[in-house]
């Protein structure tokens, strides 16, 4: 008597179309920006081939959403030191070739180097994916570390953040030396948000709060009040033209102002319907990238900034509901990161638009122009699925 082999049971897969029909309406109000920022390009930028590029890039990110699905998100867990480690090649070459050696497929841009050059695609920003690299990571290290301490000490915490210290310090100090503060900002403020869900002690939280208050009154106090102290402590720096652009935007109105000065009279102008489509009211720099919502609200008014602001919403709200509902806890650490950064790059994005949040090279997910973005938050969507359908299928059975 013979016995036949029985084929291993093919889990089946939920779509979640409450998400699919998020991110299509995401794309497709990004598409829409980023044609209306068309006329306000410099002359030696195509629009027509920024929106192509933009086009491929949504492709290859659904290309590579579906691949990450198929082969199972667990992988991205497991073999994510090797992509670490391969990312921190990246990124010291990139330091090579801003102080050392003058290397091909790579050039700055604004005095930042952080980007390797792709033919016929446009640039590729490693420290972008580093950002989910270093929260998959520090999900890994957060589970491993809950499953094996021995109490809820402020030492095993402390061994904690050594552990993921390890991992993200090395990689923040490659990025900032670029120069670029805007990712290391959202980096850490996702590994903060995962820390403090992790089950640390409250008082950690109270003590980064209070630090962080701290400091942001410090610093304000100082600017108004002993400017010359802030300048010998911070450096006569472009982060701190930033702060002369923000808070005394009309004073530095033709230099470190401009671009506040430009975006506020975008916004202001538009009123509730906007001036409609491809509309060159306002001239505005890098359109397609960190203002690219300013151009939605100057072509579409307050009705189609607040419409952009509410997809914005919805989408996290629905990933914290997937997150609020599954039941293991690696995921959760993992996706609460990828809120916390989303959540801080939506306000600091918009927020800097408005006069709200000082200006930053920090771009809006899903809406501005550039593949690495758009890309590097893949993992995350794919894990989100993942996770969705997990859901479902226990409720089905």
């Amino acid at each position: 008597m013979t016995t036949k082999l029985q084929r291993p049971h093919k889990i089946a897969f939920h779509p979640d179309y409450t998400l699919i029909t998020l991110l299509v309406i995401l794309s497709a109000l990004s598409l829409t920006a980023i044609y209306g920022a068309m006329p306000l390009l410099p002359t030696w930028h195509s629009g027509v081939d920024l929106i192509i590029k933009q086009v491929i890039w949504i492709a290859i990110s659904i290309g590579v959403l579906v691949g990450l699905i198929v082969l199972g998100v667990d992988r991205l867990f497991t073999g994510i030191k090797v992509v670490y480690y391969v990312l921190m090649v990246f990124l010291v070459i990139l330091l090579v070739d801003k102080y050392l050696i003058d290397l091909p497929f790579i050039s700055p841009v604004n005095g930042t180097t952080a980007w390797f050059i792709i033919p016929g695609l446009g640039t590729i920003q490693p420290s972008e994916f580093m950002k989910i690299v270093l929260l998959i990571l520090s999900a890994n290290i957060i589970h491993e570390h809950n499953e094996n301490k021995n109490g809820n000490t402020f030492t095993n915490d402390i061994k904690l953040f050594v552990k993921i210290g390890i991992y993200a310090i090395p990689a923040l100090i490659l990025i900032v030396a670029q120069p670029d503060t805007g990712i290391p900002i959202i980096i850490a403020i996702g590994i903060l948000v995962m820390l403090s869900v992790s089950g640390i002690r409250k008082e950690w939280i109270i003590y980064a709060a209070i630090g962080l208050v701290g400091m942001i009154f410090l610093s304000l106090f100082l600017f108004y009040n002993y400017e010359n102290l802030l300048i010998a402590l911070v450096g006569a720096s472009y982060r701190l033209n930033r702060l002369y652009g923000w808070l005394k935007t009309e004073q530095y109105i033709s230099s470190y102002g401009l671009q506040l000065y430009q975006s506020l009279l975008a916004v202001g102008s538009a009123g509730f319907f906007g001036h409609g489509l491809q509309s060159t009211v306002i001239n505005m720099i890098e359109p397609q990238n960190d203002f690219i919502f300013a151009v939605f609200a100057q072509d579409y008014g307050f009705i189609g900034a607040s419409f952009l602001i509410l997809i914005q919403l919805l989408l996290d709200l629905k990933i914290i509901s997937i997150a609020m509902t599954y039941r293991k806890r690696r995921e959760k650490y993992f996706i609460a990161g990828v809120v916390g950064m989303l959540l801080f790059q939506q306000f600091q994005n918009m927020g800097m638009i408005i006069g709200l949040m000082p200006i930053t090279g920090i771009t809006l997910p899903f809406v501005s122009a550039g593949g690495s973005s758009l890309l590097s938050y893949i993992p995350a969507l794919a894990v989100l699925f993942a996770m969705s359908s997990t859901i479902k299928r226990k409720r089905t059975y």
